[in-house]
């Protein structure tokens, strides 16, 4: 069984976490950990059984080292990322692809002549594995609930991200970054995929009241292609007792259908449910629920049917409504093995590398989210809307 040797550039959180996931892939062996604070990239090679290196330029020149992890903070992807590409090594960069447009654009240019040349480049967006977003994906994809209409999204933290993760507001790299950089980028990523479409306009705010040297929030009105309008919203002030780090909410509204999905854990009242659910007009049949239930499960996906006869409802003493409910749950505790691209966006990169195709999650994905991210920043700092 063939192994690709990995490189780590950026020894902190993500750094580990993916040196970890990749030391216990049965198609990778961490070769090298690098960081310029030498104790942090002696730990985490220690761990891992990787040399140590303060300069990854170094690490580049070790032959061994075909795959590089790009894990230094948000607003430092731009100088390893190009090094990275320029040694022709196989490139995953952690998420955002940049914090700057500049940046975003100085790396698609020199990543696109490595792309040239056969290095595969994939930017961390997992989120698009989770089982309820490749559901609404399937659906919306298939024409199940027509087109899309208008869509809001919130990725949120609690305050103790920016305020303890990366050690307190004196030292933490979240001053050099965005909570739209951290999480917007996410929410971006996976309306594109679930929606197809690509923004055209950004209108945004944001506001800095708690947190002084990182905006608080960032709210954001995005118009995509087709008129399809969405809201997008992340803070990273949410009470440190929730009981959950970080959280996502959205809704997706069609001409045929609406979607809601929840994280699980959010509140307290959420705990042990959470989930999303498809929602079909009332002329769907039974067997129709029963075709896309059965698609779900194929791709490792599992769903309940909620099917409710018609019936009326009195509203005040004047009104009768007709209701019925056609729906798909897909609860978020579920034993879900969710199937497509490998399975998981770690597999999808090796298979992408070993069978010489690209990888799911692409370099322009990466630089799309950015654009947006880049001009919801922008619009809230001008006030202005910002064309793509």
């Amino acid at each position: 069984m063939k192994q690709l040797g990995v490189g780590i550039i950026g020894a902190g959180i993500m750094g580990t976490t993916h040196a970890k996931a990749c030391q216990e892939h049965p198609n990778l062996r961490v070769v090298g950990v690098a960081d310029v604070l030498k104790e942090k990239a002696e730990k985490l090679a220690k761990e891992v059984g990787a040399q140590v290196y303060t300069d990854y330029e170094k690490m580049l020149k070790n032959e061994e080292i075909e795959v590089v992890f790009v894990t230094t903070p948000d607003h430092l992807h731009k100088e390893p990322a190009i090094a990275a590409a320029d040694a022709e090594k196989h490139l995953w960069i952690e998420k955002p692809l940049a914090t700057r447009i500049e940046d975003a654009r100085e790396m698609l240019s020199a990543l696109e002549k490595a792309q040239r040349k056969g290095v595969k480049i994939t930017v961390q967006f997992s989120t698009r594995w989770y089982p309820f977003y490749e559901a609404a994906r399937l659906v919306v994809a298939e024409g199940y609930l027509g087109d899309p209409s208008s869509s809001s999204m919130t990725i949120s933290d609690r305050i103790d991200v920016p305020m303890s993760m990366w050690g307190g507001p004196s030292k933490t790299w979240a001053k050099y970054s965005t909570v739209a950089d951290f999480l917007t980028c996410y929410s971006v990523d996976l309306i594109r995929t679930i929606s197809g479409k690509e923004a055209k306009t950004v209108y945004a705010k944001s506001s800095s009241k708690v947190l002084k040297f990182t905006p608080d929030f960032y709210q954001a009105i995005v118009t995509f292609e087709d008129e399809f309008h969405v809201f997008f919203e992340s803070s990273w002030i949410l009470a440190r007792t929730k009981p959950i780090l970080s959280e996502h909410h959205l809704n997706f509204v069609c001409s045929e259908g609406t979607m809601q999905y929840t994280h699980a854990n959010t509140t307290f009242a959420t705990h042990a449910v959470g989930g999303g659910e498809i929602f079909f007009t009332e002329e769907s049949s039974i067997d129709q629920l029963r075709e896309i239930q059965e698609k779900l499960r194929k791709e490792g996906i599992i769903s309940r049917i909620i099917w409710e006869s018609e019936r009326e409802r009195l509203y005040g003493e004047r009104v009768k409504l007709r209701e019925c409910n056609r729906a798909l749950w897909v609860p978020a505790d579920a034993p879900h093995k969710v199937m497509h691209h490998q399975g998981g966006q770690l597999n999808n990169f090796v298979h992408s590398i070993l069978e010489d195709e690209e990888p799911y999650v692409t370099l322009m994905d990466g630089y799309r989210s950015a654009e947006v991210v880049c001009a919801i920043k922008r619009s809230a700092e001008t006030g202005e809307m910002v064309e793509l």
